[in-house]
């Protein structure tokens, strides 16, 4: 959804947020029940992410919005 959501953004639309349209908690996880390859995983994910935003530059060269 991220990936969408941010490629949308990119392109120009616009979005407005609604207040209260989500309830949402904390989470129910704690550091010991992570999967033992979390940190493997979030790298992984962090060099996709890169990826994805360089080929966002190539597909959208003149928009000046980007994603963080």
């Amino acid at each position: 959804m991220t990936q969408e959501v941010c490629e949308l953004h990119v392109s120009g639309y616009k979005f407005s947020v609604l207040d209260n349209a989500f309830v949402v908690h904390q989470g129910l996880k704690t550091a010991a029940s992570f999967h033992r390859n979390k940190d493997a995983d979030q790298e992984r994910n962090r060099v996709l992410f890169r990826q994805f935003k360089l080929e966002l530059r190539e597909k959208y060269p003149d928009s000046s919005r980007r994603c963080y």
